[in-house]
């Protein structure tokens, strides 16, 4: 045994620092406190344990593992050893190291089957395993075992409204779903206006909640919640503001406000996404719903395309960075030239953002033809695509956007990633139809899915000739 006395002065010291919030370095200072008595006691259990806890809140991913690892290897009771198991898999599976969780939540619940967070960390595995069922188990489980006045009762919730959503149970999926608010979004509880469940007759302020995709996916539920209510408000991102004006111009009971803006008189509130619970929609009526009219824009056609090229694909690498996922799915711009390989085909960057400059950044100009000078909002976007063969783009806004046109777009589908709209394997194609996925495998690069899609670019342009012929 180290220094224990040395140790627990440390520790202490460390937890007063850890929940002094008002500092805004209190992170840090707890970080070098708890380091301090791990090195004093090496030995200490509950000191591995916190450092990991407190190096996972400041995102020191690898290290919060080593520390659990190291805690693992104290002495301990069943009760600790549980914790850290789960705390580990937690982790590990953040990472998309899918299979070292599985061994540590397995492990864990081995010990204490009645662990909620265990099974919460089961659910989440099971989704990177592509294994539904048991997804779904462990969720219902996780839920089932969480007290309701635990502060994990509303991730708890959201595991099972995944698990629905990822089997195709939109009804019951959405209507958990609910629970994101106070899960993540509890600024919306904030609203000056009751939560709308579909009452007639009212107005309503409909606010986007999740990304630019999500927004335009589910705005299709807008004329039915517009036949339902006497007024729409809806909230959206400046940058579907023009197409909006003109998908919506046949409701004269739908308002129009890109955000930020002062909040309108309204009775209830809901979001885009909330739309299908809030109209009380079946799986049927979620599943028929048909995307937006999308108008065509008064753009030069065709101007800007390279000539002498046979097949002309839009390309984007990069989500926003607000998602969960993000680095997971955003991919090196540099796979896509990979692409080239394939004689013929032209490549055109529209990605409009930050990342957009990675082309740039890359040297590759001359053989990207970069669009986004010509890209101010998402009208833009949709008038360029009708030149387009092709979009290839990681798991983003532009991939709901070719969606609503009814273009083609291939998805490379990462390991870590994953939508409920394409399912776990990238088998269902929920409002998609022309999309193709190319999935990502578990602790492979993008090497082998680039491989795919550059051997089925060929194949498309062995095809287009054969018709040509």
């Amino acid at each position: 045994m180290g220094d224990r006395i040395t140790a627990v002065r440390f520790y202490n010291q460390a937890v007063e620092a850890h929940n002094t919030a008002t500092d805004p370095r209190h992170l840090t200072t707890s970080y070098q406190l708890f380091s301090s008595a791990c090195l004093a006691d090496p030995t200490w259990y509950e000191a591995n344990f916190q450092a990991g806890n407190n190096n996972s809140n400041l995102n020191h991913y690898e290290a919060a593992i080593a520390n659990w690892r190291l805690a693992l290897q104290c002495e301990m009771t069943k009760d600790e050893k549980v914790r850290a198991l789960v705390n580990l898999g937690w982790r590990l599976h953040s990472l998309a190291r899918t299979d070292e969780a599985l061994l540590a939540t397995d492990a864990a619940l081995k010990l204490d089957d009645t662990h909620f967070l265990g099974w919460l960390n089961m659910s989440l595995i099971r989704s990177h395993l592509c294994d539904s069922v048991h997804m779904q188990v462990a969720a219902e489980k996780c839920w089932e075992l969480c007290p309701k006045d635990a502060p994990e009762n509303a991730n708890c919730e959201i595991a099972v409204a995944f698990a629905c959503l990822f089997n195709g149970d939109y009804e019951r999926g959405f209507r958990h779903f609910e629970r994101r608010f106070e899960w993540r979004l509890p600024q919306f509880l904030k609203f000056p206006y009751e939560k709308w469940a579909g009452q007639p007759g009212k107005t309503v302020f409909v606010a986007a909640d999740q990304g630019l995709g999500d927004t335009l996916s589910f705005a299709r539920f807008v004329p039915a919640a517009a036949k339902r209510a006497r007024y729409l408000h809806l909230f959206i991102q400046p940058a579907l503001l023009r197409l909006f004006s003109h998908a919506f111009v046949h409701l004269p009971n739908v308002n129009l406000i890109p955000a930020p803006a002062p909040f309108p008189a309204a009775d209830y509130w809901t979001t885009f996404v909330s739309l299908p619970y809030a109209l009380g929609l079946t799986n049927k009526d979620v599943t028929n719903q048909k995307h937006i009219e999308a108008s065509v824009f008064g753009m030069a056609r065709g101007s800007w395309r390279v000539p002498d090229r046979k097949l002309h694909v839009g390309i984007a690498w990069s989500g926003s960075p607000a998602n969960d996922i993000d680095r997971f799915r955003n991919i090196p711009v540099t796979w896509f030239f990979e692409l080239l390989r394939v004689p013929g085909v032209q490549l055109y960057s529209l990605q409009k953002d930050e990342k957009g400059k990675e082309l740039h950044d890359a040297g590759a100009a001359g053989f990207i033809r970069d669009l986004t000078p010509y890209i101010s909002d998402v009208a833009d976007t949709v008038s360029l695509l009708r030149d387009l063969d092709l979009v290839i783009c990681c798991e983003s806004a532009l991939g709901h956007i070719a969606a609503l046109v009814g273009k083609e777009c291939w998805i490379p589908y990462s390991w870590g990633g994953r939508d409920y709209r394409v399912g776990l394997a990238g088998e269902k194609l929920l409002w998609t139809p022309k999309h193709r996925i190319f999935r990502q495998l578990q602790g492979e690069s993008w090497s082998s899915v680039f491989k795919g899609i550059t051997s089925a670019l060929e194949d498309k342009l062995n095809e287009r000739s054969r018709d040509a012929a």
